[in-house]
């Protein structure tokens, strides 16, 4: 854990005052803000100049218009001149991302978020008239434009490297300074990621004006930021309902505009397989819901190709040896106990089915699989997730390679088999990380394999409740927060499971039995994690609450997760935001208080409103609008 951010008295004080004029609606909040109340346009001409050791290099947006245009048929030129910045900070023209695209250098990835940032700022649509009273003069006067900002200075420490290597890059140093004033934007950032995070702010400090101009009304300024926890997490199962690579893409764009760095797809489940792995090409073929919701490698390396580029990590679990029922579509011979009637004695819902635990056709299944896909993941990631929740004991019952349900069978196979995995993960350079039950169920420790005691602890999700991340901290392994009773974020939607028609179950079910037990699903029909986190009370969540200060350092970050029962594409957007942007907060500036949510709306209120002018992100609204507007008169606090 980094250290922890201290935040301003006056910015804690602002929380418990009627809304001033001078306040920055930037979110997730900085540590440290200094701003005046001028206004500063945006020059069309606006330059932007890179420094890096004692050499820069200079491109120039003359307008919104003839920015692409301009920068074609000058690039040339600049790039002759500039000679060995050619590879450092060239400007591409044109987005250079493919679903064919390698991984691209980091000084790549840099030159396209300045190229983004530059364009932003000409094209935003975000006219903030939501957040002043109604039919105020909430605008400055465009017809007397005053000072422009003519310059953009970013000064990088660390020079971005010409090639890409995941973990240097993604655990780069985050934070950064912004100064406005005098025509000047300065930023100055020790890292390529730093840099990002620095830019992601930048854009947040202008709003659209109604007549075309953009402006800020806060100079001078200066922001002095860097994060609380270095992991800031989103999980998206795109298993249960299918996805496509473009809610995904949208998805990436909305967590970097909150400075949330990692993406944890959950690939795969027992519902299906969506996932092309060449050297099994039937799994995705015979798994998949249809043919053309498979995801390609192709489209799998364009995601994380552009995760990359905006500064979140995006990586891969492929859960087991639990809810694996899916490859039975292609290899019935691996799974035991397959969409059994009696799903609820064999798994935690439908369907059942899970690897036999002791058969040598799934350790040969499993050395393909992984010879396939780990090699593809560490170009792009430094971080694969083996899985390993909800593994269920009664399978093994109908599993006649070990036929046993008792944990001191089971446990010695288990232990095998994920230690194969692991050591596999840990071979590709690639950091493994575990569900809870790995280590607290079944006391896996990662130590029998090939690389003994010298292989990493893995990195521990915990998501069974808070208690438990004591119990992982204590056994000295790194932790992950985010449990269910608080930032998961499919709960309170309600059952996605139906009654009996008739009342009562049908024969063979329980298992094996005549039937005929009630129904246990009844009105109002909840579901098991109910209610509803919204996102004050996600923003409310300490995840440091009862956990010892002396253990606080083993604590990474966290996520909040996106289980996908009752969740695709369609709806996605409203259901993630704003609710994970208050969790981003948290991850990036400290547990909260709750004197800080009335300006929380606030600045959460204006980042939903760029998200849907800007993005494209269609998150549901923070507040009432008449509350929004009305804000200053407190009329909305109860």
């Amino acid at each position: 854990m980094l250290t922890r951010v201290i935040v301003p008295l006056w910015l804690l004080l602002l929380s418990l005052l009627p809304i001033a004029s001078a306040r920055l609606a930037v979110w997730p909040q900085p540590t440290d803000v200094e701003i005046g109340e001028d206004v500063l346009w945006v020059d069309p001409a606006l330059r932007a100049t890179l420094y890096c050791g004692n050499e820069s290099q200079q491109y120039s947006v003359a307008s919104p218009s003839t920015l692409d245009t301009f920068l074609e048929g000058s690039q040339q030129s600049i790039f002759q001149a500039l000679g060995s910045w050619q590879n450092v900070f060239g400007l591409a023209a044109k987005s250079q991302f493919s679903q064919h695209a390698d991984p691209r250098s980091e000084n790549q990835y840099l030159r396209e978020a300045v190229r983004e940032t530059l364009k932003s700022l000409h094209h935003s649509k975000f006219v903030p008239w939501k957040f002043h009273p109604r039919r105020s003069s909430f605008e400055p006067e465009a017809s007397a434009q005053g000072r422009s900002l003519i310059s953009l200075e970013l000064t990088q420490t660390s020079c971005p490297s010409s090639s890409f290597e995941p973990s240097k890059y993604f655990d780069g140093d985050e934070s950064y300074e912004i100064r406005l004033k005098s025509g000047t934007a300065f930023i100055e950032a020790k890292s390529t990621v730093g840099s990002l995070r620095a830019l992601e702010t930048f854009k947040q400090l202008f709003y659209a004006h109604s007549s075309g101009p953009v402006y800020t009304p806060h100079t001078p300024l200066h922001i002095r930021d860097s994060p609380f926890w270095k992991y800031r997490g989103l999980s998206l199962d795109i298993a249960r309902n299918p996805f496509s690579a473009d809610d995904v893409v949208r998805t990436i764009d909305a967590m970097a505009s909150v400075k949330m760095n990692k993406l944890h797809v959950h690939a795969t489940d027992s519902q299906s397989w969506p996932l092309e792995i060449p050297a099994l090409p039937e799994l995705a073929a015979k798994g998949a819901y249809q043919p053309d919701l498979v995801w390609r490698v192709d489209d799998l390396s364009y995601v994380q190709n552009y995760g990359a580029s905006k500064g979140v990590q995006v990586f891969l679990e492929l859960d087991m040896p639990g809810h694996t029922a899916s490859v039975a579509n292609a290899h019935p011979e691996l799974i035991a106990a397959y969409n059994q009637l009696d799903w609820s004695t064999f798994a935690a819902e439908p369907l059942s089915g899970q690897f036999k635990l002791n058969s040598t056709q799934v350790y040969d299944f499993l050395d393909t699989l992984f010879d396939d896909l780990l090699p593809r993941q560490s170009p792009y990631t430094s971080i694969y997730h083996l899985g390993g929740d909800e593994v269920n004991l009664q399978v093994h019952t109908l599993d006649e390679t070990v036929e046993s349900n008792k944990h001191e069978v089971l446990q010695p196979l288990i232990q095998k088999l994920m230690q194969g995995i692991y050591d596999k993960v840990v071979d590709q350079g690639l950091r493994p990380m575990v569900w809870e039950e790995m280590v607290l169920e079944w006391g896996l420790d990662f130590s029998s394999g090939k690389h003994g005691l010298q292989g990493p602890k893995p990195l521990v999700q915990a998501w069974i409740s808070s208690e438990h991340i004591v119990q992982l901290l204590e056994k000295g392994f790194p932790v992950i927060f985010g449990d269910s009773g608080h930032w998961y974020l499919d709960c309170g939607f309600g059952q996605f499971l139906d009654p009996y028609p008739s009342g009562k179950s049908p024969v063979g079910v329980p298992f094996n039995s005549s039937g005929g037990v009630p129904s246990r699903l009844e009105a109002p029909y909840l579901d098991y994690c109910g209610p509803y986190h919204n996102w004050r009370s996600m923003y409310m969540f300490d995840p440091l609450q009862g956990i010892p200060e002396h253990l606080h350092a083993g604590i990474e970050g966290g996520e909040t997760l996106m289980w996908s029962e009752q969740t695709d594409g369609i709806d996605l957007d409203f259901k993630l935001w704003p609710r994970a942007a208050a969790a981003a907060e948290v991850l990036w500036a400290g547990p909260r208080q709750e004197s800080m949510i009335a300006d929380a709306t606030w600045r959460l209120g204006q980042w939903r409103e760029r998200g849907v002018s800007d993005l494209k992100i269609s998150a549901s609204p923070v507040q009432m609008t008449w509350c929004l507007m009305e804000g200053a008169t407190g009329g909305c606090q109860y």
